[in-house]
This record gives structure tokens, sequence and C-alpha cells, in this order.
């Protein structure tokens, strides 16, 4: 025994399953773009947090090493040497500028140049140990033309009270 309204009944069952599946499908295309977005958020964030940690990384090494340099620095400033001592002491501060330049130049393919500041620094301590070996050499010039004057004026003053 069927009702009256079977076909009605037939054609608003197919226009509800059609339309339940057609908000199925749409609900779970959502979901579904929904998530592969988010994968790649995600991995897009990885490799951004992994970039930026490297920066970190070797931006602290090349500090640590810039202190290195900068107490070197301040040794060779103000602290008497021998002169192997201030040729040992430069060449560890060479070493020491040319590691934190060979990491900035492999670094430049890498992290895009993000320690610009660093190379700057380093040409400036570059200039830093020349003035500081000019101001020496000046500093044992004059050392030597004073004790030469000295000794030319204590060998004047001989000869004037000899006369």
């Amino acid at each position: 025994m069927k009702p009256l309204n079977h076909i009605k009944i037939n054609a608003k069952k197919r226009k509800f399953y059609s339309m339940f599946f057609l908000s199925s499908f749409f609900i779970f295309g959502c979901l579904y773009i929904t998530l592969t977005t988010a994968n790649k958020g995600v991995a897009e964030l990885e490799q951004k947090n992994k970039y930026y940690n490297d920066i970190a990384v070797k931006q602290g090494e090349m500090n640590l090493l810039l202190n290195e340099i900068l107490i070197e620095i301040n040794d060779l400033r103000f602290k008497d040497r021998t002169l192997n001592e201030r040729k040992n002491l430069q060449s560890l501060i060479n070493e020491k500028r040319f590691t934190i330049n060979n990491e900035i130049q492999k670094s430049k393919t890498d992290l895009t140049n993000s320690f610009s500041l660093y190379e700057e620094f380093l040409v400036e301590l570059q200039k830093a140990q020349t003035k500081i070996d000019v101001l020496k050499e000046v500093e044992t010039s004059y050392d030597i033309n004073k004790i030469q004057l000295e000794k030319c004026i204590a060998k004047h003053d001989q000869e004037n009270k000899k006369k």
C-alpha cells in the first residue's frame, strides 16, 4: 500500500539526499583544503623557525668570537708586550676575524646576508688593528728617538763641560 503522495515523497527524498551529499562534499572539501593549507603553513613555519634559529646560533657564535677579539685588541693596545707576543696576538685576532668572515661568506647563500653588520664590524676591526700597529710603531720610533736624543744631549753636555 503506497501513499497517494508517493511521487512527492520520493522527489523530496531525492532533493534531501542530493542536498545532504552536496553539503557533505562541500564540508569535506573545505576540511581537506583547510588541512592541506595548515600542513603547508606548518611546514613553512618550521622552515622559518629553522632559518631564524640558524641565524641566532651563528650570531651567538660570532658574538663570542667578537668579544674575544675585542678583549685581545684591548690587551694588544694597553698591555706591554714583546714583539713576538704582539705578532702572536695579532695572528690570533686575524684567525678569529677570518673565521667570522668565512661564516659570513657561507651564510650569504643560505641565510640571505643577515650578517652585514658583522661584515662592517670586521672592516672596522681591521682598521683598528692597523691603527694599533701604526701607533705602536710610532711609539717605538718615538722611544728610540727620545733615547738617542737624550744620549746626544748627555754627550753634548759632557763636551761642554770639558771645554
